[in-house]
């Protein structure tokens, strides 16, 4: 019930800033499209070589602009989760102000995703280790398989404590580190959940990209391009949607455990 109502502010928020939504994610297409054209117009018609031998002739110039854009996308996206956030807090809270209290919060989100590259990158390591091992002493395919499901799932619950991280660092205006502590504390009693609502959302999200799919075959040679619009159209509602989900978790955990009640009224959501 409680995630349900969750799911269900994300919904009004995000259409209620569907507008706002929709410029921001223009923006970032614009950015890539604007720096990377010539690329994604070669990649777009299927001429791969003409990608390839443009890739080939300015490498540096390439991914100097690649990283520019995922900069810049960067900082469209934190606008984003900042908007949803103080919206949904304060509805009449100036749009203006909350995206660009959103986008200064770039540095500190860069920092957290830095951190979850490492992470990310030590548990891929741990991984092909435990793997050459097994296959080094000679271990069944089975056990193997087996096994590793299990390690899988033993990073998932190491990570799941810092699902919240990253909205936290931009909403509650704090650095990455202490971003990571105060998701594990806010989510701490609350993980399974937390669990079901991520679990929830991703099949919400499948069901988006499902129904995306089978309208580019019912509309056969045009479905490309019918595709194309529904995504333009839609996905910056689905990106707010998810945005304010978790926006919207960490704060109502914010509430139930700091007593820090912006909105005036509190729910147990969680109860």
């Amino acid at each position: 019930m409680g995630i349900g109502q969750i799911i269900s502010d994300a919904f009004g928020v995000s259409l209620r800033n569907y507008g706002w939504s929709l410029l921001l994610q223009l923006a970032v297409f614009a950015i890539f499209f604007g720096l990377l054209g010539s690329f994604f117009w070669s990649a777009l018609y299927g001429d791969q070589l003409a990608v390839e031998s443009a890739i080939a002739r300015s490498i540096g110039i390439f991914y100097l602009l690649l990283l520019a854009a995922c900069f810049l996308s960067l900082a469209f996206y934190c606008a984003l989760i900042r908007l949803i956030h103080d919206r949904h807090v304060d509805p009449a809270k100036p749009v203006m102000a909350a995206c660009i209290a959103g986008a200064r919060r770039f540095l500190p989100a860069l920092g957290l995703l830095l951190i979850y590259l490492l992470a990310y990158i030590a548990l891929y390591l741990v991984a092909a280790l435990l793997g050459l091992v097994f296959f080094g002493i000679g271990a069944p395919p089975g056990f193997v398989i087996v096994a590793m499901l299990i390690a899988g799932i033993f990073a998932l619950y190491l990570v799941f404590p810092y699902l919240l991280s990253f909205v936290i660092c931009i909403n509650e205006d704090i650095g990455p580190i202490r971003a990571l502590g105060r998701s594990r504390y806010l989510s701490a009693g609350y993980r399974w959940p937390l669990f079901g609502m991520m679990l929830l959302t991703w099949v919400i999200w499948f069901a988006y990209l499902l129904i995306v799919n089978v309208l580019a075959r019912i509309f056969g040679p045009s479905g490309g391009i019918a595709a194309l619009i529904m995504m333009l159209l839609v996905l910056p509602l689905m990106y707010a949607w998810l945005i304010g989900v978790y926006s919207i978790a960490a704060y109502r955990l914010r509430v139930l455990k700091d007593g820090v009640d912006l909105t005036g009224s509190v729910a147990d959501v969680f109860d």
